[in-house]
């Protein structure tokens, strides 16, 4: 099996997950990298992705891994049949799945646009209730691990997996209490929860 990191960016961010695993799938079909399908009737290629990222946000700390007995150099060859947004960034030979949908804890990020709030109070707050995107209400403070400003960067680090906080929810509800508008929501880093290659 192989486990790598990859780029979301250039246009890449406004595939859909689906979409996503199709590119994937194509680039190694591409790359001549074999891949294993599963069993029964319907075999689909062996390609796990971590959890989803909403359309439109960049990443560069996205995983994957592939069942594959390919022995060259993976990032070479990847990368030279891949479109520039979806490109490798590091590989590992691994033994297992990192089930990297489930050992993803916490992810950092960073956006502009919204203007200085003090940071310290918002992060006092004992709860913080916001919507979800099917209209139900959720304190959202336990899944805020982290906020600091860096020049007109807001930087920021939410919960993910069973914990998850979608980062452009969290950046429109600060607009929301602090004005501006959120733009440039990259993925700049993805916190494991064991010794997952990373």
């Amino acid at each position: 099996m192989i486990a790598f990191k990859y780029t979301k960016i250039n246009g890449a961010e406004y595939l859909s997950h689906l979409d996503l695993l199709r590119h994937i799938y194509r680039t190694l079909r591409r790359a001549s990298i074999p891949v294993n399908y599963s069993g029964g009737f319907h075999a689909h290629p062996r390609i796990f992705l971590n959890n989803p990222l909403g359309t439109g946000i960049k990443s560069v700390a996205e995983y994957a891994t592939i069942e594959t007995n390919f022995e060259g150099d993976f990032m070479e060859r990847f990368n030279a049949f891949s479109p520039a947004g979806v490109k490798c960034l590091k590989w590992a030979k691994v033994d297992k799945n990192q089930n990297y949908a489930n050992c993803i804890v916490k992810c950092s990020y960073s956006a502009e646009g919204i203007p200085p709030f003090d940071i310290g109070r918002f992060l006092a707050q004992d709860s913080i209730v916001i919507a979800d995107m099917r209209g139900r209400e959720v304190d959202i403070r336990p899944r805020i691990y982290a906020v600091e400003r860096q020049g007109d960067a807001l930087l920021f680090t939410l919960g993910c997996g069973e914990n998850n906080l979608r980062p452009d929810l969290f950046c429109q509800y600060l607009c929301s209490q602090f004005g501006g508008g959120a733009k440039n929501i990259l993925k700049t880093a993805s916190v494991m929860s064991g010794d997952e290659f990373v």
